[in-house]
C-alpha cells in the first residue's frame, strides 16, 4: 500500500501550481481546496477502478428481532455483495458447516415463499413496512431448516427463506460469511493515507493535478493528463497483485450482488 498522506498529495500539487509552501492542508484556503480536490478524485477513482484491495470478507448484521428471524442487514460501508455463506450447523453439532446461499430476484423469491402454508407449524410470516407511504409486504419463511436462498428489495435489507428454530431464535451475524466491496472513507487530515497501492497513488496524484489546474488556474496540465492516461491503461491490464492469470471475463460479478 502507498505511504503517501493527504498532506503529501497537497504539497506536491501545490508545488506544481507554484503556490506557497504549506505545512498543513489547513494552512490556506487554496491548500484546503486542493485537499478537497484530492478527496473528490479519490472518491471517483474508488468508484471507477473497482480495485481488488477494496474487496473483503465481512459479516451481515442480524435483525435482532424474533418477529423477523430471517431478516439481515448489509453493513453500512459495504457497497456490494458478491456472495453469502451461512453456517448450517445443526443442533448438538460443534463443527461449522458453511455453505453458499443462492440469490433469487425478489419476484422469484416471493413466488417460492408464497407456496408455503402459513398455517403449518414450520412456517411463519411477518409484515414488512417497506416505506411509510407504501403498504406493508408479507414475508413468509420456514423455521425448521437453515437458509438456502436470499433476496433483497432495496439493496440493503436481505431476506432469507428460512432459519432453524432448534438452533437459534433468528439468523445470526457470526454465522454469516460474505465477500464484497467495502467503501473506503477519506479523512480530511494531514496524516490520513488513502487506501491505494503505489500505482493507484500515482494515478490519484496526476488526476488531482489535472483537476486542480482546471479548477484553480483554469488551464490544463498536459503532462499530468498523459501520465494519468498511462496509469489507466496499466491499471486495466494488471490491477491485481494475486491471481493474475485469471481473465477479466472470469471476474465478472455474479447476479447475486446486492
Amino acid at each position: 500500500m502507498s505511504a503517501y498522506t493527504v498532506l503529501d498529495y497537497v504539497q506536491t500539487i501545490a508545488s506544481s501550481l507554484d503556490s506557497d509552501e504549506i505545512n498543513s492542508i489547513n494552512d490556506s484556503v487554496e491548500s484546503l481546496q486542493i485537499a478537497k480536490i484530492v478527496k473528490t478524485v479519490y472518491d471517483d477513482l474508488q468508484a471507477r477502478a473497482d480495485l481488488p484491495e477494496h474487496y473483503t470478507l465481512f459479516e451481515l448484521t442480524a435483525s435482532g428481532d424474533a418477529a423477523k428471524p430471517t431478516q439481515m442487514i448489509k453493513p453500512e460501508r459495504v457497497s456490494s455483495i458478491e456472495w453469502v455463506e451461512y453456517d448450517k450447523i445443526q443442533s448438538g453439532s460443534t463443527d461449522p458447516v458453511f455453505q453458499r446461499i443462492d440469490f433469487l430476484p425478489i419476484d422469484q423469491f416471493l413466488k417460492m415463499q408464497d407456496a408455503l402454508k402459513v398455517s403449518d407449524s414450520n412456517v411463519g410470516s411477518w409484515d414488512e413496512l417497506i416505506d411509510e407511504e407504501l403498504d406493508s409486504v408479507t414475508f413468509i419463511y420456514r423455521n425448521d431448516k437453515a437458509p438456502s436462498y436470499y433476496t433483497t428489495y432495496d439493496d440493503r435489507v436481505l431476506i432469507f427463506d428460512s432459519y432453524d428454530a432448534e438452533v437459534d431464535t433468528t439468523l445470526q451475524k457470526t454465522k454469516t460469511r460474505c465477500y464484497g466491496r467495502k467503501d473506503q472513507t477519506f479523512t480530511m487530515d494531514d496524516a490520513f493515507v488513502p487506501y491505494f497501492d503505489r500505482d493507484m497513488s500515482t494515478l490519484l496524484l496526476n488526476e488531482a493535478k489535472v483537476l486542480a489546474f482546471s479548477e484553480l488556474k483554469q488551464v490544463g496540465h498536459d503532462v499530468a493528463q498523459k501520465w494519468a492516461n498511462r496509469q489507466w491503461t496499466k491499471l486495466n491490464k494488471s490491477k491485481r497483485a494475486i491471481d493474475q492469470n485469471r481473465s477479466e471475463l472470469d471476474r465478472l460479478p455474479n447476479y447475486g450482488r446486492c
